[in-house]
């Protein structure tokens, strides 16, 4: 017997091409939350998808829904973080570790 299943998706109908990957709805609750990703659009801008809900079992129950996103401007990356700093204050080894690249390099010549 054949148990009911539904497939959860965000396409754009304008260029006809699907923008997240088919997401399988395998339970039967009356409500699921669930994460759909997918890549931002390249350009700032509006833009209109849809969310599509399908059944794999019935006729006449999929749900269609609207998506409108607007997209900004990417912030840039920093390239210094306070986070991103390896050095230890105190570290009385780190004066030894300053060739700490070089002796890779003469291990790789021999």
């Amino acid at each position: 017997e054949k148990q009911e299943w539904w497939w959860l998706y965000i396409a754009d109908r304008k260029e006809q091409t699907l923008i997240s990957m088919p997401y399988h709805v395998c339970t039967l609750k009356d409500t699921e939350e669930v994460e759909l990703k997918f890549p931002a659009p390249g350009k700032p801008g509006n833009y209109q998808y849809t969310v599509f809900l399908r059944s794999d079992s019935y006729m006449g129950l999929d749900q269609i829904k609207p998506l409108k996103l607007e997209v900004h401007e990417a912030k840039p990356v920093p390239e210094n973080h306070p986070q991103w700093d390896t050095t230890i204050e105190g570290d009385e080894d780190q004066e030894d570790s300053e060739g700490f690249e070089d002796s890779f390099e003469e291990e790789e010549e021999e």
